[in-house]
């Protein structure tokens, strides 16, 4: 693909191109309501920015061509749907539904609802599982639970348990929702009751000892260092720090904050007041250019799901293992949110407030008129408690 001329790429004031290009009605529920979409493109060197635009531009034909609620295939397949609707009563073999097709209509029902990742997961596990099956698509009636049980044993020899573990709780999400809007489909889930016992690998992670903390620290690129620093100093999960915008660093009750707004659960989305250790961090990235996300090389990440962890989480695994090659898979960054709680619970902090600044929601003893009517703790007061966190380092 070739475009003439600089369509699409703009300069910086410090001269890096940045890309850009108009986000559709029908797609901007993706990008949070922006009707501009920018990236850098990380360079100065134009010819080099094009060839960047180029790649960028076959993925937005592509992203259209997928959202689009009036493309000429969606509009034959919507006929095909509504010819198979008139004809249910005289063949209902008709009615059953493909897996192809209910990942599409879960897709569009849930398209606000659900994040573009936990979408992406879902069309994953159907593009590995049909895969496995060597076949372009296959009746929701015609998975057979020794089918499943044969897809996950090949896959669990070569990705991780809670992987595959993932791919069958989103395959068997796909098939209660069919059967939610399908008559006529098994109650049996073959997706469901594989007992991978994949969470068994990960029930408690190892804290670092100080020492080994040390030693990470010290051996560490200066943006890991910095990552593994606010994991330590905030309890925020490794994809919450590493999806951090620098519009998300906020003032709230006169308390600055790191603004989570994506999370693996609803209570996740919260503010964290910011740690006086983690002030100079903060102000540093800030004051770059490299683009919306707080961590520079956040910014250069392009995954289908939109996740920036993995890139850290493999960069400390790395790191880990060639600083500690002693210590255990259990001993991973995850640990740091560990020994964050850890410092909170034994300086006295209640259960309530632990859960109010890291996202947890166990919290079974509220009562009614807690739920309803109590607005938490004041950003001082969590403020207060984060300050409590310290370490020999």
């Amino acid at each position: 693909m070739s475009i003439k001329s600089q369509s699409y790429l703009y300069p910086t004031p410090e001269g890096v191109w940045m890309f850009q290009i108009f986000v559709p009605k029908y797609m901007r529920h993706i990008f949070g309501g922006k009707r501009l979409y920018r990236k850098s493109t990380g360079t100065k060197d134009l010819a080099t920015a094009k060839h960047f635009r180029n790649h960028m531009l076959i993925e937005w034909k592509a992203l259209k061509e997928q959202y689009c609620p009036d493309t000429e295939e969606r509009r034959i397949n919507n006929a095909i749907l509504e010819l198979r609707a008139q004809t249910v009563m005289k063949s209902p073999l008709q009615a059953i539904p493909t897996l192809i097709e209910i990942r599409d209509r879960y897709a569009e029902q849930y398209k606000d609802r659900r994040s573009f990742s936990t979408l992406a997961k879902s069309a994953r596990s159907v593009e590995v599982f049909l895969k496995h099956l060597e076949c372009a698509d296959i009746k929701i009636t015609k998975i057979r639970r020794s089918q499943v049980a044969l897809f996950a044993m090949r896959h669990i020899e070569k990705k991780a348990d809670q992987t595959v573990q993932n791919w069958l709780t989103c395959l068997g999400s796909l098939y209660e929702f069919a059967r939610r809007v399908h008559d006529d489909i098994p109650p049996d889930n073959p997706f469901h009751g594989h007992n991978l016992e994949a969470r068994a690998s990960i029930v408690s992670y190892e804290p670092f000892e100080p020492d080994q903390m040390q030693k990470l620290l010290d051996a560490a690129e200066p943006e890991i260092r910095n990552i593994i620093m606010m994991g330590l100093f905030s309890g925020c999960r490794l994809d919450e720090l590493a999806s951090l915008k620098k519009s998300e660093i906020k003032t709230v009750e006169g308390v600055r904050t790191f603004f989570i707004s994506k999370s693996k659960t609803k209570a996740g989305i919260r503010h964290v007041p910011i740690h006086s250790r983690l002030s100079a961090i903060v102000d540093e990235y800030l004051s770059h250019s490299y683009g919306e996300y707080l961590f520079p090389q956040a910014n250069k990440i392009n995954r289908a799901d939109g996740k920036k962890g993995p890139f850290y989480s493999q960069a400390f695994t790395r790191l880990r293992r060639r600083v500690l090659p002693t210590a255990t898979d259990r001993q991973c960054f995850h640990s740091l949110r560990g020994m964050f709680i850890t410092c909170l619970d034994r300086a006295g902090v209640s259960e309530t407030r632990i859960g109010s600044i890291t996202g947890h929601t166990e919290q079974k003893a509220k009562t009614e008129a807690f739920r309803t009517y109590s607005q938490g703790a004041s950003m001082e007061e969590l403020s207060g408690y984060v300050e409590l966190v310290s370490y020999d380092l």
